[in-house]
């Protein structure tokens, strides 16, 4: 029997062991999908915790938004004494005329008290550059530091340190520093009180690449010019606000007279179909005349409470431009501008353009930057040369700080630093560059002049053809006005009929309204035309020059 079992007994540890090893073999894969189910598992517990916190912060956020509107919402009936409304300071004449409101709009203008602290800002910044290249820079520094402990004795040290530096006109620098300081300690090994000095100077001088005065204040050069370039930008911006406040005051008055010339189109509609029904009752007329003009009197209401409409919301637009609140009230001055008489040579006009356009001068000027550019481009082309002196004189350890003495101490110092310039690429591609940059300053140059030619010619033939449609305007107005005249004695006469009393009725109002607003581009027109050759004089309220 002990035969038979020890076979089955070692057969089944044979098997034991293959199934162990099968097992070690089958570790690595059930990690791995354990390790992927986690990976799974954490992506779906993280998306379900994002969801929840995303959730609650928005209902956090919209509960607020409802609570605003449940509970803090007022209502238009609301009587007006409980609502917070500003209070204005500017003073604003009950008629305001056109000088006026070029003076409140200099004054409180929001873009252009914009533009007027951009330009106070950057002479802050230019003064700042000015003081760091014309004047010593100084800085200095105090310290105290105590110290005590178990393993060490109560030790105090107070230092001052002073130091300055100036740019030179060589394109070199000098700079010098002194420092000092006093240490008491309790340690009766160490000396009661020890006093430590010393100063030192240095000169550092390029002698090729860097050196001279062009080169080393280029900075402080272009940011003299940068402001000049936005006190001009400044300039021109004066100029453009004053014709754009200009055009909208006596756009506002052209609409404040065309909307007097669409009410006497509804008088003279409304006398129309008065006409047309006592003709109807007296049988020298028809129905149909009658509907015609009752139809044209509609038509002008309608579009007097379109021109009232818009009217009021330029008034409005025109605080807001004016830097006024919404709730001043004036009255615009009834002075509608006279055609201003004018006569210029074009080539003279093109000649002013070209040499007193501040824009343009602008443009010469950075062509000047781009020839300075180049010129320290290829400065940079050389290698760098420095020398360097040194001074410091040191005192010897004191036991007290009076007995200091400056001079124990003395060396100096001779150095000369040369550049091996094995890699110039950088240097070469910015000498290129540069000499790009100059090219298309050329053209830029050449491109404005020729713009700014057109824009005189263009602005001269506009203004010639300003000055003839007025003349034909003029003639338009006494030919419409005599249709009227007979048209409504034609249709008295019976000759006419009461369409042509409307058509002429209403040709007669546009022409007045087309007559407005040619009188109007013509001043705005000349105002440019002022500006383009740069002969608009603006002073410090805003007012030009006559």
């Amino acid at each position: 029997m002990n035969r038979e079992r020890a076979p089955r007994c070692w057969s089944f540890v044979c098997e034991s062991n293959s199934s162990s090893r099968s097992a070690r073999r089958l570790l690595p894969a059930v990690f791995l999908l354990s390790l992927l189910a986690t990976i799974c598992s954490c992506a779906a517990r993280d998306h379900a915790i994002a969801e929840q916190e995303g959730n609650r912060i928005r209902a956090e956020k919209v509960s607020q938004v409802e609570r605003f509107r449940s509970e803090e919402l007022i209502s238009p009936s609301d009587p007006v004494e409980s609502r917070d409304r500003s209070t204005s300071s500017i003073e604003v004449p009950e008629i305001l005329d056109l000088d006026s409101a070029i003076t409140i709009a200099t004054k409180y203008s929001r873009s252009f008290q914009s533009q007027r602290e951009s330009l106070f800002l950057s002479a802050l910044s230019l003064g700042l550059t000015r003081r760091d290249f014309l004047r010593p820079v100084f800085d200095g520094t105090a310290s105290f530091n105590a110290s005590d402990g178990d393993d060490q004795d109560f030790q105090d040290v107070t230092a001052l340190s002073l130091g300055g530096s100036q740019l030179l006109f060589t394109g070199g620098s000098i700079s010098l520093n002194t420092n000092s300081s006093l240490a008491t300690s309790d340690d009766p090994v160490a000396a009661s009180q020890t006093s430590n000095a010393s100063f030192s100077v240095s000169v550092n001088q390029p002698l090729l690449r860097g050196a001279g005065r062009d080169i080393a204040f280029e900075s402080l050069t272009q940011a003299e010019r940068n402001l000049l370039y936005q006190a001009r930008s400044f300039e021109l911006f004066r100029q453009d606000f004053v014709i754009s406040i200009t055009e909208k005051y006596f756009g506002l008055i052209s609409q404040q007279k065309q909307l007097a010339n669409t009410n006497e189109n509804i008088v003279g509609q409304r006398f129309a179909w008065e006409q047309a029904k006592a003709l109807f009752r007296l049988g020298r007329g028809n129905s149909l005349d009658v509907f015609r003009a009752e139809q044209a009197l509609l038509e002008a209401q309608s579009s007097a409470l379109d021109s009232e409409q818009a009217f009021h919301l330029a008034i409005d637009q025109f605080k807001v431009d004016l830097g006024l609140p919404i709730d001043v009230e004036f009255i615009l001055q009834d002075d509608f501008p006279e055609v201003t008489f004018f006569e210029m040579d074009l080539d003279g006009a093109v000649e002013a353009a070209l040499h007193n356009r501040l824009d343009l001068r602008t443009t010469r000027d950075q062509l000047e930057d781009a020839e300075r550019d180049l010129s320290i481009a290829t400065n940079s082309l050389l290698p760098s040369l420095d020398l360097s002196l040194g001074y410091s004189s040191a005192a010897e350890e004191k036991f007290r700080f009076s007995d200091l003495t400056i001079t124990d101490e003395v060396d100096y110092s001779v150095g000369l630093v040369m550049e091996i310039p094995f890699d110039r690429k950088s240097q070469r591609n910015s000498f290129r560059s540069a000499e790009i940059s100059l090219d298309q300053a050329r053209r830029e140059l050449d491109r404005q002049q020729d713009e700014v030619i057109l824009e005189v010619r263009d602005s001269l033939r506009t203004l010639q053809q300003r000055k003839d449609q007025i003349e034909l305007g003029k003639k338009k107005i006494q030919s419409v006005t005599f249709s009227v005249e007979k048209a409504e004695i034609d249709q008295v006469r019976g000759t006419g009929t009461n369409r042509d009393v409307v058509e002429a009725t209403n040709s007669l109002t546009d022409a007045k309204n087309d007559q407005l607003d040619r009188i109007v581009a013509h001043e705005v027109q000349l105002l440019r035309l002022h500006k383009q050759i740069g002969l608009l004089f603006v002073d410090e309220d805003g007012m030009v020059a006559k």
